[in-house]
């Protein structure tokens, strides 16, 4: 089954991974967003993309469009 993360750019993948699991964390979203954290990381698995790379591809690519 594919799901729509499949067909982002690296960047955008790692913006939402990023995102969700720090809104996570505070509060803002609810602990059922686990599965899209889920299925952000199976997309990224099928392109041999690590969790820390995408920690990287965040910080190089998407929290500089923040500032």
């Amino acid at each position: 089954m594919s799901s729509l993360y499949e067909q982002l750019p690296d960047d955008l993948l790692a913006g939402f991974y990023v995102e969700i699991r720090k809104n996570i964390k505070k509060g803002i979203l609810s602990e059922t967003m686990y599965h899209e954290i889920a299925l952000i990381k199976a997309a990224a698995e099928k392109r041999g993309v690590s969790e820390r790379e995408l920690y990287e591809i965040y910080q190089k690519q998407i929290k500089p469009l923040y500032k």
